[in-house]
């Protein structure tokens, strides 16, 4: 047999093969011969054309092109009416079940919102992506999302009433779990980021760092008791604290406070400053003697002024009950710590009193020094007025 002779059997038994899967309502692939305003003709062999609605493109086909048809119907003059539409369907339908069934993504367009979710259109099947899968977070404006390209995984399918269902938060929990584990590797404690604040509660705030949500506790948002105002989405730097040993980064305890240390990211504020404790303890040490005027006493003790930026406060218990104290006094005491709440000296007045007597009393018992040589041979001048 000769070259040209298997061209054209090979012709002939592509173009028999072609007419049985479109008499058996399956997909075939067909070559564009020509386009017009109103329909698409195409080749589908035994010296027969086929003639597909334009209105079944978006963009119409070029001549010379390959596009999947299915057979729809015949008109009286013998040529075939085919259906782009339902072949692309079909071909989706394949493939939603291949990707299903391999669970890998796929891709799609939202194409509407409706009542608890978006209706996506995956090659050509209408998929429902319900609005509590559609993002990792609450979407807020469901019209945005209408129009725009997603990536999903299939997670439920019923065959037989061609009904998907759709996950973009599987894809986007995927995504996310790759970029923490790459950022996380690249984090190093002490390392000062800038993050976003995703949500703040009475335990602390929660921090967006690249894709990777870090902790801030209460504790570590301000030195001592000061009250600061965060709200969500603000911008601000943070300093790691300690990293996660577990893979879990992000998994939560109660009220959205970090399950365990060791699984948290954990940030601080604070620690991006000094702690102004520590310069009042270098000016002022404990067992220091000081001096200032009383502001107020009473109850809850005795509040001291010492300078423009530094009080300190005597408990109670260490006032002497036998020379209480009023506004205007100075006075004197000796400095036992610091508050790291109000940063506060704290001092005692009665350890300044125990030392001063103790002073006092060591003087008095103190050896009267050693009598001269001179003393010792002139007694009497010594007792002369």
């Amino acid at each position: 047999m000769d070259i040209e002779n298997e061209t054209m059997e090979a012709l002939l038994a592509q173009q028999a093969a072609v007419s049985k899967k479109l008499a058996d309502k399956e997909i075939a692939w067909v070559k564009v011969i020509q386009v017009s305003q109103e329909e698409v003709l195409v080749d589908i062999g035994e010296k027969r054309d086929g003639i597909v609605p334009r209105s079944e493109f978006d963009q119409p086909p070029a001549a010379g092109q390959r596009i999947p048809v299915v057979l729809a119907g015949s008109r009286r003059d013998g040529s075939a009416t085919l259906s782009y539409k339902r072949a692309q369907a079909q071909l989706g339908w394949q493939n939603a079940v291949k990707a299903f069934n391999e669970k890998v993504r796929v891709r799609g367009q939202v194409r509407s919102s409706i009542k608890g979710g978006f209706l996506v259109d995956v090659g050509g099947v209408t998929g429902f992506l319900p609005a509590s899968l559609s993002d990792l977070r609450p979407v807020r404006s469901p019209q945005r999302m209408i129009g725009m390209g997603v990536r999903c995984y299939i997670i439920e399918l019923n065959q037989d009433k061609k009904q998907v269902v759709l996950s973009r938060k599987a894809v986007l929990e995927e995504e996310a779990a790759k970029r923490r584990t790459r950022i996380l590797s690249e984090l190093k404690v002490g390392q000062v980021c800038v993050g976003r604040i995703v949500k703040a509660g009475p335990l602390g705030l929660t921090v967006d760092i690249g894709g990777v949500e870090g902790f801030v506790r209460a504790a570590d948002i301000a030195w001592g008791a000061q009250k600061s105002s965060h709200e969500r989405g603000t911008k601000l730097k943070v300093k790691v604290l300690a990293k996660p040993m577990a893979a879990n980064a992000n998994s939560e305890g109660r009220q959205g406070e970090p399950a365990a240390v060791g699984t948290a990211l954990l940030l601080g504020i604070k620690q991006l400053t000094s702690n102004p404790a520590d310069a009042i303890r270098k000016k002022y040490p404990p067992k220091t003697a000081i001096q200032g005027k009383v502001l107020e006493a009473g109850a809850a003790g005795v509040k001291i002024f010492l300078d423009a930026k530094i009080s300190a406060v005597c408990p109670p218990a260490e006032t002497d009950p036998d020379a209480p104290c009023k506004a205007g006094d100075r006075i004197s005491c000796v400095v036992t710590g610091i508050n790291p709440d109000t940063f506060d000296l704290v001092v005692s007045i009665n350890k300044f009193n125990e030392i001063r007597d103790r002073k006092k009393v060591a003087q008095y018992l103190k050896a009267p020094p050693p009598l001269t040589l001179g003393q010792l041979l002139s007694p009497q001048e010594e007792d002369k007025p």
